[in-house]
C-alpha cells in the first residue's frame, strides 16, 4: 500500500487528526516532533518513504491537481473540512502568532482580503487554492478513494470519527485504544504540550510560532471553536462573508 493523504485546507483540524492517529497507532508522544517523523507533512518533507510499510499517512494542504507531489504513490485520502468562518478566525490568529501578517495591518483588512479572494491570499500563493477550489478538488476526485470527515463531527464524536478513519485506512479499530487516543489528544493536552515545548525553546516541534507575551497570548492550538461569528472583527463582516461564500458553502454542506 502507498500514501494515505490527510488532506485539508489550512486551519481545519489536520494537526489534531495527526495526533489522534499517532496516539492510536504508535502510542504516547514524547515530543511533538514525533508526529513529523511518523506522519510527515509534504510541505516540510519531500522524501517520503513508502517502502515496506502498510500505510503511510502524510499531511497535505495543497489543492489536488496533476502537480500534487507523489500522486503515483497515492492509495487513498482522508479529507477534513471545516466551516470557512472558523478558518478565517483561526488563520488570523495563526498569522498574528507567526508574524506573517503585518502588525500594522488590521483584523478588518485581513477579513476583507479573505472574503474578497475566497481564502487567505498567503495560502493561495502557497498553492492551497481558495476554500472552494480546495474542497472541490479533493472531495469530487475520482483519482482514488476519499473519506470525508468534518471538524464539526470530530468535535461532536471524536471516537466515532477516528474509528471511521481507521477502518477506511484498513485497520480494525480497538475501542479501548481509540478511547485512549482520544483522551491523549484532547485540546487541553495538546495546548499544554505546546506551552511546555515553546517554553523550553525546543526546535523540533510541530507547533509553529512563538507565544507572545501579552494579556492575550496566541497559540498554535488556539481555541478549537465552531460556529463562530465575525462580529468581533466588525458588525458588517458576517453579512459580507455569507454573501460571498453562499454558493460554495451550500455546495459543501454548510448552508
Amino acid at each position: 500500500m502507498g500514501i494515505t493523504w490527510l488532506a485539508s485546507f489550512p486551519k481545519s483540524g489536520n494537526t489534531w487528526v495527526r495526533f489522534l492517529l499517532y496516539n492510536y497507532l504508535f502510542g504516547s508522544i514524547k515530543t511533538s516532533g514525533d508526529i513529523n517523523r511518523r506522519i510527515p507533512a509534504i510541505h516540510r518533507e519531500s522524501r517520503i518513504n513508502t517502502d515496506g510499510q502498510q500505510t503511510v499517512f502524510v499531511k497535505t494542504h495543497f489543492v489536488l491537481t496533476d502537480r500534487h507531489p507523489l500522486l503515483d504513490k497515492t492509495d487513498r485520502a482522508i479529507y477534513i473540512k471545516r466551516h470557512p468562518k472558523d478558518i478565517l478566525l483561526s488563520g488570523l490568529n495563526y498569522h498574528r502568532m507567526t508574524g506573517a501578517f503585518p502588525e500594522k495591518a488590521t483584523d478588518q483588512q485581513y477579513a476583507q482580503m479573505f472574503i474578497s479572494r475566497g481564502a487567505d491570499p498567503i495560502w493561495i500563493q502557497q498553492g492551497f487554492g481558495t476554500w472552494d477550489e480546495h474542497l472541490t478538488s479533493w472531495t469530487q476526485t475520482d483519482r482514488f478513494p476519499v473519506h470525508i470527515t468534518t471538524y464539526e463531527r470530530l468535535k461532536h464524536d471524536t471516537a466515532a470519527e477516528l474509528e471511521a478513519m481507521l477502518r477506511f485506512s484498513g485497520f480494525d479499530p480497538d475501542p479501548e485504544r481509540v478511547a485512549q487516543a482520544v483522551k491523549a489528544s484532547e485540546f487541553d493536552q495538546l495546548r499544554a504540550l505546546e506551552v511546555r515545548e515553546k517554553a523550553s525553546g525546543k526546535k523540533d516541534m510541530i507547533f509553529l510560532g512563538q507565544i507572545k507575551a501579552s494579556r492575550t497570548p496566541r497559540f498554535f492550538m488556539n481555541q478549537g471553536k465552531t460556529g463562530q461569528s465575525l462580529a468581533k472583527i466588525g458588525p458588517q463582516f458576517d453579512a459580507m462573508f455569507d454573501q460571498a461564500f453562499a454558493d460554495a458553502m451550500r455546495r459543501h454542506g454548510y448552508a
